[in-house]
């Protein structure tokens, strides 16, 4: 992710290189700019600068300050407006791209990793308030106060004291449960080949002959003429909904299977992708490799009898979770690694997890559920 952010900085620089050089040299390139500045256009270009960035979040149904998105749009943008040249070069580039997708969905819900270590989150806060100005980072009134006793917190996503700082933390990362789930559902749609895929992430509003309409994350265009809009998640019926009557485009919802990503209820961390699925899954042998739908790690050289940090246990346990509370006791994913030497209770008999389970344990693999009909 570094090298891709690093080169989008670098376009950022050299767009403002051109902007300095003719501002200071081109008179009317300054008249047009004062013209922007001017009391008419001032207030017009101050509110669309903040689509490009705010200092906050607020809470859903005002988007004024909705910097998750923001940042979740830019690293949406590499991948469905820049990085598709190099996929379409070659059938190995695809492959390759579908890689790239999943590492990054890694590294996507690696950073979700603030919300229960709080060391790594007050070193994160700090590298933003040393690089971004204090009164752009904490444009959200109170944000700079919630910042700094944040700093010195060890709260921890699920406390009771959570609830304050939520907000603000969310807004600090890239949307990181609703990207994910983007992306992979954007690299399965383009890896099942049933259509052609026009991603329509960054397009937030259709404009047409009456009010602007919200349009699904993905159109599908079939080779028989039909066309389908894909939204992920199932919380926005309402939108699918105005989409359909308007267009005449028939729109359905799709969504990760087993409530992907799981956070770990022990640990708190998400629950990430292996290397050997993420090979898998890009050369097209993913399926082959699923025993009863699963992809087993027994026979894996990296399991480890079930250290692996992949690995996936799936049932009872039987301890304290994460944020203090006693564990639940029903089917639930957790690392194996974080569990397997613990036990849970079945039958009034105390069952060691290792000494029932090892064989079962798995590595998560990117299911979607609503595409099986296509």
């Amino acid at each position: 992710m570094k090298l891709l952010l690093d080169k989008l900085n670098i376009s950022v620089q050299h767009l403002k290189c051109l902007d300095d050089v003719f501002l200071n040299n081109h008179q009317e390139y300054k008249r047009i700019n004062v013209i922007l500045n001017s009391e008419e256009f001032s207030y017009i270009y101050e509110e669309i600068s903040r689509e490009i960035y705010a200092g906050g979040k607020q809470p859903r149904g005002n988007l004024t300050l909705a910097r998750q998105m923001i940042l979740g749009d830019v690293i949406e943008y590499i991948f469905t407006g820049r990085a598709y040249y190099y996929a379409a070069k070659s059938e190995e580039n695809f492959k390759n791209f579908l890689k790239l997708i999943m590492y990054s969905v890694n590294q996507l819900l690696i950073y979700d990793s603030i919300t229960v270590k709080p060391e790594i989150r007050k070193l994160y806060i700090e590298k933003l308030e040393q690089n971004i100005d204090v009164e752009i980072l904490y444009e959200k009134a109170d944000d700079s106060v919630l910042a700094n006793r944040l700093k010195n917190s060890q709260t921890i996503i699920g406390d009771n004291e959570w609830g304050e700082f939520d907000l603000l933390v969310d807004s600090i990362l890239p949307k990181t449960l609703g990207c994910p789930k983007e992306l992979v559902v954007f690299a399965e749609l383009l890896r099942v080949k049933k259509g052609i895929i026009i991603p329509l992430l960054l397009i937030q509003r259709l404009f047409g002959n009456k009010n602007p309409i919200a349009p699904p994350d993905f159109l599908l265009a079939k080779g028989n003429k039909e066309i389908f809009g894909i939204e992920v998640g199932y919380a926005k019926e309402g939108q699918s909904r105005e989409f359909s009557i308007r267009t005449s485009i028939p729109t359905f919802a799709v969504d990760l299977k087993n409530n992907m990503h799981n956070r770990c209820p022990k640990c708190g961390e998400i629950i990430l992708y292996c290397d050997k699925v993420i090979e898998s899954f890009s050369d097209g042998t993913l399926t082959e490799k699923l025993h009863s739908d699963k992809f087993l790690c027994k026979d894996c050289p990296n399991f480890d009898n079930g250290n692996c940090i992949f690995s996936n246990y799936y049932g009872k346990w039987k301890g304290t979770e994460f944020n203090g509370n006693p564990s639940e006791q029903k089917g639930r994913h957790y690392h194996a690694k974080c569990v397997k030497d613990d036990t849970y209770d079945y039958r009034r008999q105390s069952v060691r997890i290792n000494d029932k389970h090892l064989e079962e344990f798995f590595a998560q693999i990117p299911q979607i559920q609503g595409l099986e009909n296509l």
